[in-house]
């Protein structure tokens, strides 16, 4: 997997589902107009997306990607139906809990050995 996001998985629009790994690094900005392409299409369509994150780092954020995504805050929350978080990491299990019941949408944390358990609840 590259540094960064992966988005080899990124292109699952069929299913509504927007898919990536992150392993640390910066997001490219290819990587990130992506992302928001597929936010806008989905509130323009009027269609829910589900967002499947494999999280084994943090990645590096840059202002520009904070305005960003800042800006499209109210896309996102009115676009996102469900969010799997699927990482080893204790913290990520503690920030599902905190951000489910603050958000309109589902948030759910799974562990790297739940991966299927994971991509199964993103498609019910």
């Amino acid at each position: 997997m590259l540094q960064g996001v992966d988005s080899r998985e990124m292109v699952k629009a069929e299913l509504g589902i927007l898919a990536y790994s992150v392993d640390g690094g910066d997001i490219p900005e290819e990587t990130s107009s992506i992302i928001w392409q597929r936010f806008d299409d989905a509130k323009i369509k009027g269609e829910k997306i589900g967002i499947y994150a494999e999280m084994s780092a943090l990645p590096e954020v840059s202002g520009k990607l904070i305005m960003e995504k800042l800006k499209r805050l109210g896309t996102i929350f009115s676009t996102v139906d469900r969010m799997a978080i699927v990482s080893d990491a204790g913290w990520m299990d503690a920030y599902a809990k905190i951000v489910d019941p603050i958000t309109e949408f589902e948030v759910k944390h799974f562990s790297v050995d739940q991966k299927e358990e994971a991509s199964a609840w993103m498609k019910e």
